[in-house]
């Protein structure tokens, strides 16, 4: 009995030391962070109040603000690194900054190539001129000039939308999501797909010109992309979030920006 007590106890910890292992990192990653004293975060500044720049250039909104209070947790300074959205993953992985925290939806097609840690969810939804007949549903699309920010998700679900047989006349890919709205309000596009913090942010900015009409695609996740061979630094920024949260910090970045506290919420809509 004595000896099958003892082959029982070395499989147990056999099974127990295998499991520790595969769930324990073995990169460096955290440790080359915690070691240089910075976190270097990407963002894309033209999507307020996301993220975006002051006059004197200084980066500020949400995703900002949030990326500092996690920084906080984990012991070092953040280091902004403004990128086109564009060539934002790219930039990623090709090892120029150490995560992407700029409201970028987690997608099938971009978590083959990063991680990602969940943070809010958030939907989409149609703006238009505010004198204009309101958008309310995709189908009012047809004939329509859409614009959005090239490369999200908001495009994609244009051109699914166009799949599906509606008839849009155009479809308007911009560099930034402030160029959509500089796009609508020169009656060079009738209609904008885009983030609904985004959509209320330019609506509430500039309230004689632009009008939120309806909503275009249901909340979705939202995530901060990190290489997958850096799964040590993704399991320190989870444990930061979840800390952000739990001490009441992400309620007050939340409601800072959006009036809201979307921790509690699905969606920013009011």
């Amino acid at each position: 009995m004595l000896f099958y007590n003892r082959i029982l106890s070395f499989v147990i910890f056999t099974f127990l030391s295998t499991a520790l292992c595969a769930a324990t990192p073995k990169d460096k990653a955290f440790e080359q962070v915690k070691k240089s004293g910075k976190l270097r975060v990407a963002i894309d500044v033209t999507y307020p109040p996301m993220e975006y720049e002051t006059p004197d250039g200084k980066p500020v909104g949400f995703d900002v603000d949030l990326a500092e209070e996690l920084a906080k947790k984990l012991g070092v300074s953040v280091e902004f690194v403004v990128m086109s959205w564009d060539g934002i993953l790219a930039g990623l992985v090709s090892n120029r900054y150490d995560v992407i925290i700029s409201s970028m939806s987690i997608t099938p097609e971009r978590a083959a190539k990063v991680d990602f840690v969940e943070y809010m969810q958030m939907g989409q939804v149609f703006v238009a001129r505010k004198k204009d007949a309101p958008i309310t549903n995709e189908s009012q699309l047809a004939g329509k000039i859409v614009a959005v920010q090239v490369d999200t998700t908001s495009m994609a679900a244009v051109q699914d939308m166009q799949k599906k047989g509606i008839a849009i006349k155009d479809l308007k890919a911009f560099k930034g999501a402030t160029d959509t709205f500089s796009a609508l309000k020169a009656y060079q596009a009738d209609v904008i797909v885009t983030d609904e913090p985004v959509g209320r942010y330019y609506a509430g900015k500039d309230t004689n010109t632009f009008a939120v009409t309806g909503q275009a695609v249901v909340p979705e996740p939202i995530g901060m992309a990190v290489r997958k061979d850096n799964q040590s630094l993704t399991q320190e920024i989870s444990k930061a979030l979840s800390a952000v949260k739990k001490d009441g910090a992400f309620s007050k970045i939340s409601m800072k920006w959006f009036n809201t506290d979307i921790s509690k919420k699905p969606t920013l809509k009011k």
